[in-house]
């Protein structure tokens, strides 16, 4: 009995090698839910979810991949079909130009005064739910080519 789970574990280590090479020759990083899924299509192995991700999480991380702990957040209509050759594994896009949205609002005839408010502008526009830091980034980037300076808190007059 001992000898047939250590057979198991052993080929499922395979399988979750396999997968982590080759997404580590495509790809930067490894998606926990979609690398389950792969894996539990391949062979059923009897270990939680929780176990599964541990250990593809933990084979990513030592290869250097980056690690997407993304169970339970796939959206509907979306999910990859993992019967195509190519794969569909696609970093996560925003529906709304937020590029776009950062020019219009440096291009405006009355300049944004502040970082703070250029970002609350932007997020108000645009609904994203990027990190401050991150469109801080791209508004700074932005401002500096159109020689704007943005203070990082609100002006007074």
């Amino acid at each position: 009995m001992q000898h047939q789970e250590d057979i198991a574990a052993r080929r499922l280590d395979m399988v979750i090698e396999q997968y982590v090479e080759s997404r580590k020759r495509r790809y930067g990083y490894v998606a926990t839910d979609q690398a389950s899924r792969v894996i539990r299509r391949i062979l059923n192995p009897d270990v939680s979810d929780h176990e599964l991700d541990d250990r593809v999480a933990a084979l990513a991380v030592k290869n250097g991949l980056a690690v997407v702990f993304d169970r339970g957040v796939r959206q509907t209509g979306a999910e990859a079909d993992l019967d195509r050759k190519e794969s569909t594994m696609r970093a996560p896009t925003e529906t709304q130009d937020v590029v776009g949205a950062a020019d219009a609002i440096l291009a405006q005839p009355e300049p944004i005064l502040s970082m703070d408010a250029a970002i609350a502008l932007l997020r108000q526009r645009t609904g994203t739910k990027r990190s401050d830091a991150d469109l801080e980034g791209l508004l700074t980037k932005k401002a500096a080519v159109l020689g704007i300076d943005l203070s990082r808190g609100p002006r007074s007059h």
